[in-house]
């Protein structure tokens, strides 16, 4: 039998406060300049042979190429400058080398997440073109920023905590929401699409009630493209691990044997 956890937005029972309520009554926190934000792209080749699982905009970008044609998964690791994704292919295995070895290098844009990239095996200096996009389009799908808050603890083994997340619209640069209510890792977010519906969630490290980073529990933030508001969602903070989502499939692994099918707004447990 599946375990069915509805992902709808429109269903959440979280009560949240509006976003001048939440500023007034926050505490006096202090800015938060470090934070990195490790944004999931999940992205198709044009042609539909490709699907590619990137992590970019962050000090050591990284990606996974599947060829859904020959079925075959490429790791790849390398540097960005600007736009610019220079992208090597490496060994997840070190027990199965290999010496094929590739290269994806390329154009991103940021705000379309459009990649125009070469792709090349061996010493091939030409390569082939590939014209990626992302997965699943929407036509409205908002360009924010991020500004972090949080307190000094002493206490804690991060030296602080973040305590409030400003979401910014990027072409504008105001403040839309104020999410708050949480005790989280100071150091990283996770900005994905969770339930591949084209928009992209929030995922924060809890680490209230004394948890650590290494208790793999989390907070979600989700978007809901109806009220342009993120709500957040007790049902998946049920859940522990961090979700590796395997978007070719539209799965969630979260690890320990625990994954999930998105159909429908649904998730579903395979057994």
């Amino acid at each position: 039998m599946k375990t069915k956890l509805l992902l709808c937005i429109a269903a959440l029972t979280f009560s949240n406060l509006s976003m001048a309520e939440t500023v007034l009554n926050a505490p006096e926190y202090k800015p938060l300049n470090n934070v990195r934000v490790s944004m999931q792209r999940m992205l198709k080749s044009t042609e539909g042979r490709y699907f590619l699982s990137l992590y970019a905009g962050i000090w050591n970008p990284h990606a996974t190429l599947y060829d859904l044609i020959e079925d075959q998964i490429i790791n790849l690791k390398g540097l960005q400058k600007g736009d610019q994704l220079n992208l090597k292919s490496v060994d997840a295995d070190p027990e199965n080398i290999t010496s094929r070895t590739y290269q994806l290098s390329g154009m991103l844009n940021a705000n379309s997440g459009d990649l125009k990239a070469m792709f090349a095996e061996g010493d091939d200096a030409l390569g082939k073109s590939i014209q990626f996009e992302p997965a699943i389009k929407v036509t409205d799908k908002p360009n924010f920023i991020f500004k972090f808050y949080g307190l000094e603890d002493i206490q804690q083994p991060y030296g602080s905590v973040l305590k409030r997340v400003d979401i910014v619209n990027k072409n504008n640069n105001s403040v839309v929401q104020a999410l708050s209510g949480f005790s989280a890792f100071p150091k990283s977010i996770g900005y994905m699409d969770v339930n591949f519906d084209g928009y992209y969630d929030i995922v924060l490290s809890d680490i209230s009630e004394e948890r650590t980073i290494q208790d793999k529990r989390y907070i979600y933030w989700m978007f809901n493209p109806k009220t342009q508001q993120f709500q957040r969602s007790p049902q998946l903070e049920r859940i522990i691990g961090f979700p590796k989502l395997q978007g070719d499939k539209q799965q969630i692994d979260f690890g320990d044997g625990q994954m999930y099918q998105v159909e429908k707004g649904l998730l579903n447990r395979i057994e």
